[in-house]
């Protein structure tokens, strides 16, 4: 496979894998969260009406997977920009990799693509389990996310959009199969160079 090709494939493996987690933490951090407290809007339980203040819905929102996905995204775009650093400076320098740095290179990816597939998992699993509780009152997501959240008064909404973090799981999925695409290349490269 000639140097230009390897460049194109291994730096449009490591492209994607850090635009997808960059996606993924931006999307999370912007509209799955609000108020001045930062408050995570994945995995939300007991939606109901306010009796005290009709019209008004409140929920319980405990769920830390927020920072969790945000953690697990801003390690992947170090990751990618580290690995793809050191992947791409040895095709262009023609050089030829260690077998242990080939290994210990597809073990990272390994690892990380098993965190990419909890992150995704964790993210998809978020925004549905919200959604239902929105619908279990009659209500369909979008709107109730259109219509805002508010956090201590309800002077204050914050809206947010749905399809920033719907597309924010999507990109959670890409990322982890941009990872496992590069996992499989190395041990390809690994098996190959022993």
């Amino acid at each position: 496979m000639s140097n230009w090709l390897r460049i194109g494939l291994y730096g449009g493996l490591h492209f994607v894998q850090l635009f997808t987690s960059l996606l993924t933490l931006g999307g999370i951090a912007d509209q799955a969260r609000y108020g001045p407290s930062k408050v995570c809007i994945l995995f939300i339980e007991d939606y109901r009406d306010d009796v005290s203040n009709p019209g008004y819905y409140l929920f319980s929102a405990n769920s830390t997977s927020c920072s969790g996905i945000m953690g697990l995204a801003a390690a992947g775009m170090i990751l990618a920009l580290v690995i793809g650093g050191v992947s791409l400076l040895y095709i262009i320098r023609s050089e030829f990799r260690a077998v242990r740095l080939i290994f210990g290179m597809a073990i990272l990816a390994v690892g990380y693509t098993a965190i990419a597939f909890i992150m995704a998992v964790v993210a998809a699993a978020g925004i549905d389990h919200t959604c239902k509780q929105f619908q279990s009152e009659g209500f369909s997501c979008g709107t109730i996310f259109t219509g805002g959240f508010f956090e201590t008064d309800t002077q204050s909404t914050f809206t947010k959009n749905l399809g920033v973090i719907q597309m924010s799981v999507v990109s959670a999925w890409f990322c982890f199969a941009s990872w496992a695409a590069y996992a499989a290349l190395e041990f390809l490269n690994w098996r190959n160079s022993v």
